[in-house]
């Protein structure tokens, strides 16, 4: 698992050094450089089996000169980053310009082969996994992935096709809720239904590289995605992508929240909980008051272990530099050390209600 994360030169960071736990969230204002730390494990994962910099499987970010910290030093012409496990492993990805050539330098705590995160990172056994906040919505048919190596998709996309494939597929103890059903199908369904009060079913179209998807909802069957709601869709993805991942992957996750209603947003932040204690690590991007306070109501209430859970609260300072705050979660879900900006709004909203200015 990661436990240290150092990032320089990259977007709004100038040097920013954070410890990692099972589940990490990242909050903040916009472009304070949330994305930027996800990023920056997607841009190690990327360039672990062929060079190509910011550019790749996970990010399309284009040059270097774009993305380098104008803050930094000018004739640091480089971004750089270090993943490093609770057994002081590490990995080093720098990418720079010498003489107007641009190249890659991996550099590893010891051989390649025999590091434990390197194999953490390998893409092509899903190890290292994003879902991002562009993941497709509700569609009449889904696309299968027709390459070698079967994908969910940077957006969702394989999501579905992926279910159909691998529905009976039996999961580990450690993914399964109740006592029913143990295969992903029937987990994805035991969570939906949790979530969100309903089922999912898949069905391959004969003769085409496509897959149908019809709910259960209530006493309704065969119902259309397009007639469900959009927050299914946005959920489905994440369910699936979560509950088929490998032991010990690296789950890069945006915006959990999208279209979904308060109470299911809280149960989605029980469902990442359930993944983090499972054996995989996540980082997870989030404008959600209610996932924020998930965490908080599961610290309170002991359901989730405080040391499990890294809140940090990003922002950028005087120089418009990102800095993290770790939130400190005290007795009952108290915020230790609130900051401005800091899921602050409702407070501020109901002084104004009751005539006290700020």
């Amino acid at each position: 698992m990661i436990k240290k994360l150092v990032i320089n030169n990259f977007k709004s960071i100038k040097h920013l050094e954070m410890g990692c736990s099972n589940m990490n969230l990242f909050i903040g204002t916009n472009s304070s450089g949330k994305s930027s730390i996800m990023q920056s494990l997607l841009f190690v994962g990327q360039n672990m089996e062929a060079a190509c910099g910011l550019n790749g499987d996970f990010l399309s970010l284009g040059s270097l000169e774009e993305n380098r910290c104008i803050y930094a030093d000018k004739n640091k012409k480089e971004i750089c980053v270090t993943i490093e496990d609770e057994e002081e492993e590490w990995i080093f990805v720098k990418l720079f310009s010498k003489d107007e050539k641009l190249t890659l330098d991996r550099d590893y705590s010891q051989n390649r082969e025999e590091n434990k995160l390197f194999s953490q990172f390998n893409v092509q056994d899903r190890m290292i996994q994003y879902l991002s906040c562009h993941r497709l919505g509700p569609q009449s048919v889904y696309q299968k992935y027709m390459g070698l190596n079967e994908k969910i998709g940077n957006n969702g996309e394989y999501a579905i096709a992926y279910l159909d494939h691998h529905g009976t597929d039996v999961l580990e103890t450690s993914l399964c809720k109740g006592t029913q059903d143990y295969t992903l199908l029937g987990q994805v369904n035991w969570w939906l239904s949790y979530i969100m009060d309903t089922e999912i079913s898949t069905e391959e179209i004969s003769g085409t590289d496509l897959v149908k998807a019809s709910y259960l909802m209530h006493d309704l069957q065969n119902v259309r995605p397009e007639n469900v709601g959009s927050g299914v869709s946005y959920l489905i993805s994440i369910l699936i992508l979560c509950l088929s991942s490998p032991e010990k992957s690296v789950l890069v996750i945006e915006n959990p929240e999208i279209h979904l209603h308060p109470s299911a947003q809280a149960k989605v932040c029980e469902f990442l909980y359930f993944m983090a204690e499972s054996g995989r690590q996540l980082f997870v991007e989030s404008h959600s008051d209610h996932i924020f306070n998930g965490f908080r109501a599961g610290i309170a209430t002991g359901e989730m272990e405080k040391a499990k859970i890294n809140m940090q609260f990003v922002r950028l300072n005087e120089e418009h530099i990102t800095e993290t705050i770790y939130v400190e979660v005290g007795r009952m879900g108290r915020i230790e050390n609130q900051q401005k900006d800091l899921f602050d709004q409702f407070d501020l909203d109901m002084n104004r209600m009751i005539g006290i200015r700020g």
